[in-house]
């Protein structure tokens, strides 16, 4: 995860990427942006392995839908259904009401990646 953190440092001072601590460890972060404010992307967002499961996926995706005000459309790739691991990712991008779309390029380790969509009236 060294990319990333370097990475959502950068955009940190941009405002246009966020992170969930735990303490003073990092935990998860997120990019954001789009072309327009209704049109928004949530992109590479990754939580460390030990803090799967404690919320904070959730707290990076609620920021990111804090920030999209209405109307809006809200899209992120995500694993491929088969990718056991990203089981989790896809199971909360749902519990948020994104809608599964089509298939898209492969990740960079060439596992497969789908489009999800959440659309705020």
């Amino acid at each position: 995860m060294p990319d990333f953190q370097q990475t959502l440092l950068r955009n940190i001072e941009r405002g246009s990427a966020f992170c969930a601590l735990r303490g003073e460890a990092f935990c998860g972060g997120m990019l954001l942006g789009g072309p327009s404010r209704s049109d928004r992307w949530i992109r590479w967002l990754a939580v460390a392995a030990s803090c799967r499961g404690l919320g904070a996926g959730g707290a990076l995706v609620e920021k990111a839908l804090g920030l999209f005000a209405p109307p809006s459309t809200v899209s992120l790739h995500t694993f491929g259904e088969e990718n056991r691991a990203g089981r989790p990712a896809r199971g909360l991008y749902e519990r948020y009401g994104f809608t599964p779309m089509q298939m898209v390029e492969p990740g960079p380790e060439g596992g497969s990646r789908q489009l999800f969509v959440l659309v705020r009236p």
